[in-house]
């Protein structure tokens, strides 16, 4: 039998191929997913600030979420200044030394790392020239800051600029470290410290011959409420970017994962499937010589077998190419940081084979189940031509999956806000899952009503492809679901986040009245900046903006999954919001929102907590502090300033660095002459319409993150449609054969598979499209109440353009290449 099953496919080598091609490309994309998966498990930043630390101590930075990965704060949580002593009291340690970081930034703006010089035996650093800070207007700078002892030099934190003598010049000893650094004394470092009593994350130094491991269980024992690091995970734990990039990268690389397994199983199963429908005569003529079912169907699992396993492990070689360019992607996008080193084992290659082998085998015995059954005449009878009809279980999954997909589409009209999200942005994917079910039905009733006007088009070709069309509406099919796909995916992933940050901008533009937007060149503004502006003749408000996440629990899904997720919260001043800010206030006032146990949110987010005006509510800030608040007022614009707002002076303790993002600035004068003197004080200004959407940075990032996993997929789906048709198209050679020996020229039959291509196409794009109005139409409706979604004419133009050129070319080439072909070799 295995002797018969290589023999099969050495005899059909072309159907093979495709097989194989399909097989590969589609175990790349698992493994390349798989290891992105485990690097966000398994992978890190390498260590540099605490390269000298045996262990790294810092307060807990995530929080925990029961049945589900952890959610890490979007702030630094601290720790108490006490925490030092207690630390350097358990026994195995040396020393334990406190860290705190300041953003500075440098006279060309360049953004240095502050901090005290007792820090910097955590490193360690040692000075080469010069000698370290003795007085508060003394730094040490490394090398990088391209500066010389004797210099003075100005940094500026909160946009407010301190000139400082270089004392020294250091160096990291043993270790790398990309980001200048400035070292000041601690008591200069405690001017510019915005929390008081605490400290970022304390380095220990363990006595000669202490394990480390051992040492910061002990520790863990001893202090309550810390958390111990070593090894590669110090690494994470010395920026907020190597704190998050393992879940950032965990959630979109699962989210994406999910998508392409199901694409790439659903591209192998039809291209196996395809392959043996082509072998139906063959199968046919077996059991005309008296094979048994149970051998037809030991021969297809044997022939999947040695294409599916050889292919899949050819195709993990690549696989880990594709996973290191993601990830150099998602590092350039701000998704992970650019030091993030990905993981790299055995596992997803063991992972990706067994799948693709699996769905191989699955594929073929479903496909051979019913020519392996059937009697010795009919199998011949029906080798050479398709079974239209659709089994009732298929037709009515299908129908069920439409219908799934149009009701969830509709549930913004019952539920109010971004709380419909969830609906619509699952729809598509049933609904294209339901239409391939039902494909070739689709084909034929688009058959039947463009039917009439092939028939009438002058000459053969038209008659042809339209004879063809109705007698192959399978095989058709075959390359409509996946251009479709395709089309119906890519439109989905660009335009969703296309109307939803169209809608946020909208509604940061229309809520601000502020007549100036004011920042710093490099960061955020200190306090004091504040007052500085207010007392510029001409200003008549300023409102100071602080903007964090919080941790939100929205409760337990449908999955017994509880759903905790960060969203956007903004600090202002309550006195001055109204003159600057317009958030639509629906119920309560924001002149109420002061003090530590007030809090305003979103018309969605209260609808979703089922919660209004004195209500309570808990949520976690950005540093992992509870908070718990009374609701003052509900407002309508939380897409565009964040669903959450309190008082801007309680927010800003709970941010890392202790700085407002940006003033709004109302002018009682001429706005223009208020801006040069705010320019003149070294201040970054623009009018009020330039303010963006809170969270707009983030959700970018993220954006094009999922856009680079997005293009990866489409690029499979398009050569796995490339894979298919070619596959569909040179089996045709005895087909085009028997045409030209009935007086067709090739001229004709090239045409017939024009028009053939071409209707397959522009259906594709047709039902692509169609497929994706109703959820996108729902989605707009939930974030804007009205159900126009943002529709990127060039964008849509290159994705249809894209999919016609990509359906028409994969049929036309391959048949000219058959045509060319001697007709005694083709029959």
């Amino acid at each position: 039998m295995w002797t018969l099953a290589r023999s099969s496919a050495a005899h059909h080598r072309r159907s093979v191929i495709g097989v194989i091609v399909a097989v590969l490309l589609a175990s790349a994309l698992t493994t390349a997913l798989g290891v992105l998966i485990e690097s966000g498990l398994r992978g890190g930043v390498p260590v540099q600030r605490f390269a000298a630390a045996d262990v790294v101590v810092g307060a807990p930075q995530s929080q925990p979420v029961p049945d589900d990965v952890d959610v890490p704060f979007p702030e630094r949580a601290l720790l108490p200044q006490e925490t030092v002593d207690s630390v350097e009291a358990v026994p195995g340690v040396d020393r334990a030394i406190a860290d705190a970081t300041i953003p500075l930034v440098g006279d060309d703006g360049t953004p240095i790392s502050g901090h005290a010089w007792a820090s910097s035996s955590l490193t360690p650093f040692a000075v080469t020239t010069g000698e370290p800070p003795t007085s508060d207007g003394q730094v040490v700078l490394t090398e990088s800051a391209d500066a010389s002892v004797g210099d003075s030099i100005a940094l500026a934190h909160g946009g407010v600029a301190t000139t400082y003598t270089v004392s020294g010049i250091a160096t990291a000893v043993g270790t790398e470290v990309d980001r200048p650094q400035a070292f000041l004394t601690q008591q200069a470092l405690a001017a510019l410290w915005p929390h008081a009593g605490s400290v970022d994350l304390i380095g220990v130094i363990g006595d000669e011959g202490t394990d480390a491991a051992a040492l910061a269980a002990a520790i863990s024992d001893a202090v309550p409420g810390t958390v111990t690091y070593t090894g590669t995970a110090r690494g994470d734990v010395e920026t907020l970017e190597g704190a998050t990039a393992r879940t950032n990268l965990i959630a979109l690389s699962g989210s994406l994962a999910g998508v392409a397994l199901i694409i790439a199983l659903f591209v192998v199963a039809s291209t196996m499937s395809l392959s043996l429908g082509q072998r139906r005569r063959d199968i046919a003529l077996l059991r005309a010589v008296g094979a048994e079912s149970r051998q037809i169907r030991g021969l297809v699992v044997r022939e999947a077998g040695l294409i599916a396993l050889a292919a899949s492990v050819v195709g993990v070689l690549p696989g880990y190419g594709l996973a290191q360019l993601l990830g150099d992607q998602f590092a350039a996008s701000g998704l992970i940081s650019t030091d993030f080193a990905l993981a790299f084992s055995p596992l997803p290659a063991i992972g990706a084979v067994v799948l693709m082998a699996g769905t191989s085998l699955l594929a073929g015995l479903v496909s051979a189940r019913r020519p392996s059954r059937m009697a010795p005449v009919d199998a011949l009878g029906d080798a050479h031509v398709e079974t239209p009809a659709l089994s009732s279980g298929r037709v009515i999954t299908g129908v069920t999956l439409i219908a799934v997909g149009l009701v969830a589409s509709l549930l913004p009209l019952v539920i109010p806000g971004e709380a419909a999200l969830a609906g619509p942005a699952s729809a598509a994917l049933a609904i294209i899952i339901g239409a391939a079910l039902l494909g070739p039905r689709i084909v034929e009733v688009t058959i039947n009503a463009i039917g009439p006007v092939l028939r009438r088009m002058p000459g053969a070709a038209s008659a042809l492809a339209d004879a063809n069309a109705r007698s192959f509406t399978r095989r058709l099919a075959t390359a409509l679901v996946p251009l479709a796909l395709g089309i119906t995916l890519a439109i989905v992933q660009l335009f969703v986040p296309a109307t939803v940050a169209s809608e946020a901008a909208a509604q940061s533009v229309e809520g601000t009245t502020a007549d100036l937007v004011v920042t710093a060149p490099t960061g955020g503004l200190a306090p004091s900046v504040t007052g500085d502006v207010t007392s510029i003749e001409g200003v008549d408000a300023v409102t100071p903006i602080v903007r964090s996440s919080v941790l939100v629990n929205m409760g337990v899904s449908e999955f017994d999954v509880n759903i905790v997720e960060p969203t956007p919260i903004q600090g202002i001043n309550p006195a001055t919001a109204s003159a600057t800010l317009d958030l639509g206030v629906t119920a309560g006032s924001l002149v109420d929102l002061s003090g530590a146990d007030t809090i305003a949110i979103s018309d969605s987010v209260a609808y979703g907590l089922r919660a209004g005006v004195g209500d309570t509510i808990d949520v976690v800030l950005g540093d992992g502090d509870q908070l718990t608040a009374t609701i003052v007022a509900t407002y309508e614009r939380g897409l565009g300033f964040g669903d959450y707002a309190i008082d801007a002076s309680v927010l800003r303790q709970h941010t890392t660095t202790g700085l407002n993002d940006q003033l709004l600035v109302l002018t009682n004068a001429d706005t223009d002459a208020v801006a040069t003197a705010l320019a003149d004080r070294g201040l970054r200004v623009t009018s009020g319409a330039d303010l963006g959407a809170a969270g707009a940075e983030e959700a970018a990032a993220q954006s094009w993150a999922s856009i680079v996993a997005l293009m990866l997929i489409l690029g499979f789906i398009a050569l796995a449609v490339v894979n298919t048709l070619v596959m569909a198209t040179t089996e045709r050679r005895a087909e085009f054969a028997l045409l030209r020996r009935l007086g067709a020229t090739p001229g004709q039959v090239s045409a017939m598979t024009f028009i053939e291509s071409a209707m397959i196409s522009v259906l594709a794009v047709v039902l692509g499209t169609v497929i994706t109005l109703p959820p996108l139409a729902g989605i707009a409706f939930a974030i804007s109440g009205q159900p126009l979604p943002t529709f990127p004419p060039v964008t849509f133009a290159l994705l249809a353009g894209a999919t016609l050129l990509l359906g028409i070319l994969s049929i036309v080439v391959p048949t000219r290449s058959a045509l060319r072909a001697p007709l005694t070799s083709s029959v």
